[in-house]
């Protein structure tokens, strides 16, 4: 059963405007809002990155020894965010992961189509392999929503550069489908209270700038089971049922599924999307988290 808590953020979500609808820049002044609720992780420490073209923040708990590296992309369906939107969800990642977290500040669309976000998360994955040492066996990629996507796209594309293969993959919400056609599109549109057809092909057109969204480089869920194969690591996939991108995640497991890649789907009866970002707000969205390190720990 979901909690009051939760029921509670929905019933404000109905009755706000949806961001997504929004012109391109209110919704970015509005997505620099995205954790004004949540509650500030403890005792983590930040530190900004800025070298040999990768930037964005490191995120670690203060005096722990993290068994593992976490490359962290954001979601704003490629097109709204930051880094400072996401730094206290960099900090509960770190908790729950036992993580040092790497949020990426890469570059958006409609200045910076695709592919550019996808050539910068590699020359970040890049960079943690060759230049901070990081072991790809325990290097963790995690994305939300767009995030989602473009892990996917990254992974795919960082091995067709010759890079090896991360630990593991944690996605949330992926949006990994940018033709938005699939039936949870139309299913799911009275109960989605953040995300409709209309707002994600709009974001689709401004990041492809043309690009067609059928190219499974873009659109990942369509790439072949053997390049996924060798590719995409294990992965955990959440989704909460109430989002019109739930057939996108359904379609990961399944292509991961396909290509014999470990795959483990939770599907959160009638959460929004991204809801993990809730921490402090419901409790859901800690034990969301809570669920991705004891997954985690199975990886190792």
């Amino acid at each position: 059963m979901v909690s009051a808590e939760a029921q509670r953020f929905a019933e404000m979500l109905r009755q706000a405007p949806r961001m997504a609808e929004m012109p391109l820049e209110a919704q970015r002044a509005a997505g620099e809002h995205a954790e004004d609720l949540s509650a500030e992780p403890a005792g983590v420490r930040y530190d900004t990155v800025a070298d040999e073209g990768v930037s964005g923040v490191w995120a670690q708990v203060t005096g722990a020894e993290p068994t593992s590296t976490v490359l962290y992309l954001f979601g704003g369906g490629h097109v709204i965010t930051s880094p400072a939107s996401r730094h206290k969800f960099a900090g509960h990642l770190a908790h729950a992961l036992d993580a040092r977290v790497l949020l990426l500040d890469y570059p958006l669309a409609p200045e910076h189509p695709y592919p550019k976000d996808v050539d910068a998360a590699v020359r970040a994955a890049r960079w943690l392999l060759d230049q901070q040492g990081v072991p790809a066996e325990r290097l963790v990629l995690v994305g939300e929503s767009s995030g989602g996507g473009l892990v996917l796209e990254t992974l795919l594309a960082a091995a067709r550069a010759g890079l090896p293969r991360p630990a593991a993959a944690y996605l949330m919400s992926p949006w990994a489908d940018l033709r938005c056609s699939a039936p949870s599109f139309a299913a799911r549109s009275d109960v989605d209270l953040e995300c409709s057809d209309q707002s994600l092909t709009r974001m689709a057109g401004q990041y492809l700038d043309g690009h067609d969204p059928a190219d499974p480089a873009a659109s990942p869920v369509l790439a072949a089971p053997d390049e996924v194969a060798r590719a995409w690591p294990p992965l955990l996939v959440q989704v909460g049922s109430h989002e019109v991108l739930l057939d996108d995640a359904l379609a990961v497991a399944r292509l991961a599924a396909l290509a014999d890649v470990p795959v483990t789907l939770d599907v959160w009866s009638q959460m929004q999307h991204f809801f993990q970002l809730g921490v402090g707000v419901y409790p859901e969205a800690a034990a969301a988290l809570a669920r991705a390190g004891s997954w985690l720990e199975q990886q190792w």
